[in-house]
């Protein structure tokens, strides 16, 4: 468990299933809403939720006074999207969200911190993450935060860029 000032970060547990799949909707909801076609809520099911819980990834859940202010996923491998790259040097942070009431208070780069933290604890020595490419605000915000650019990866439909920190 990680604590940064009130936020309470702590590995998610299987009664926390329901709680992360809103997080992740109501985040694909605002990102639609914003004209961002990067989430959408149907893609999201309490399956997926329970498949990182039990594929050897690492969930997490952070709360503010017992409010569940956001989310994250850290993968040890990504083939799928690092391709060649994928590492065993690094840990992959997927499926960051955060309470859209509690934009702009610092619980994002908390989140990005703690696991940032926790994957140097776990030995590795590269923090990966990517986003879709058409995200000019999300893409910003993770340079911000020390991430460098890696390459683009364009799929069927999508594009995604990715960034690792050292």
């Amino acid at each position: 468990m990680i604590v940064d000032t009130d936020v309470v970060i702590r590995e998610a547990m299987h009664e926390d299933a329901e709680t992360i799949l809103n997080l992740w909707q109501s985040s694909a909801r605002w990102l639609l809403a914003n004209g961002i076609k990067q989430w959408r809520p149907e893609y999201f099911h309490l399956e997926q939720v329970i498949e990182f819980m039990n594929d050897g990834s690492n969930m997490y859940l952070a709360e503010l006074n017992g409010v569940p202010v956001g989310t994250y996923v850290i993968t040890w491998s990504d083939p799928y999207i690092w391709q060649e790259l994928d590492s065993t040097d690094a840990g992959y942070i997927h499926r960051f969200a955060v309470n859209r009431d509690y934009k702009g208070s610092g619980i994002g780069s908390c989140l990005i911190r703690s696991a940032e933290e926790q994957i140097r604890q776990s030995g590795k020595s590269l923090v990966r993450l990517d986003c879709m490419a058409a995200n000019p605000r999300l893409n910003q915000y993770y340079r911000d935060l020390g991430f460098k650019y890696v390459r683009r990866l364009d799929s069927e439909g999508w594009s995604a860029n990715l960034y690792e920190k050292k």
